[in-house]
């Protein structure tokens, strides 16, 4: 009678110490983005790749940290909700396209997916999170294409004022119809996006620069002080002072860190 064949892969795995190990050494893979989080939307482990692109500071330790820990309050949510169906349905959420536009980077494509991570008793205990930065998409996704130009034009122009109907006719389509794909094709609508990268800036100039908050708001396309305030925490979950205090208090305090050992 055969000898049955060992459960070689389950055999091995048991055998492993520290699964680190294997994900420190896949995360040198040319454009390895990817995470793991706990149950509780929480990271465990995030490559380095992943963590330059999202502009992490280098000495900040993601472990434990939510996504309201890393991003503006609105983007958290949205990826707080997808955690969510993979935890109650246990099956893959594959290929969310993302538009990742910074600031005055140029506009790109990524696409996002999520694997729900089974324990021993086949209940899920996280997830794993993989980006794909896709340069092809554009020829593939036609109506992104389309996209590109009104993407550009509130890149370059968000302190102005945009009107639907310009972006509409950038790309050469109805504004009807340019609501409609922006919104399926990107999951944000037009005017949301543009607020989005106008609150970008915002932040940036929070973190980096000394100019008053009015001034700020102003050179961001916001025209209302107390508007802008208001839509700044709803994006945030904060204040625009307070939101500039932390950063200070959290640069302060990695300065502290780093500071190298006297000469002996």
């Amino acid at each position: 009678m055969p000898m049955p064949t060992p459960d070689v892969p389950e055999e091995f795995l048991s055998q492993v110490g520290d699964f680190r190990q294997i994900l420190d050494a896949l995360q040198r893979l040319p454009g390895a983005l990817f995470a793991i989080k706990n149950l509780e939307s929480r990271y465990i482990y995030m490559s380095s790749a992943l963590r330059r692109v999202i502009q992490l500071n280098p000495l900040q330790d993601v472990v434990g940290q939510s996504d309201f820990d890393l991003f503006p309050k609105i983007i958290a949510e949205s990826f707080r909700q997808n955690d969510q169906l993979v935890f109650q349905h246990g099956k893959p959420l594959l290929d969310e396209v993302h538009l990742t536009c910074f600031f005055d980077r140029t506009p790109g494509w990524s696409f996002s997916s999520k694997f729900p991570i089974h324990g021993m008793n086949g209940r899920v205990i996280g997830l794993v999170i993989v980006n794909e930065l896709y340069e092809k998409v554009m020829g593939e996704q036609a109506e992104l294409v389309k996209l590109l130009p009104a993407i550009d034009h509130v890149s370059k122009n968000y302190a102005q004022r945009i009107m639907i109907e310009e972006l509409a006719s950038l790309c050469g389509v109805s504004a009807s119809h340019f609501m409609r794909i922006f919104k399926e094709r990107l999951k944000v609508t037009a005017y949301n996006f543009v607020e989005q990268v106008r609150m970008y800036h915002a932040m940036e100039a929070l973190q980096r620069g000394i100019a008053g908050i009015t001034q700020i708001a102003i050179d961001c396309g916001f025209y209302d002080h107390s508007a802008f305030v208001k839509r700044f925490k709803k994006f945030t979950g904060t204040t625009p002072l307070h939101f500039r205090r932390s950063h200070q208090n959290r640069t302060a305090g990695n300065q502290v860190n780093v500071l190298p050992a006297p000469l002996t």
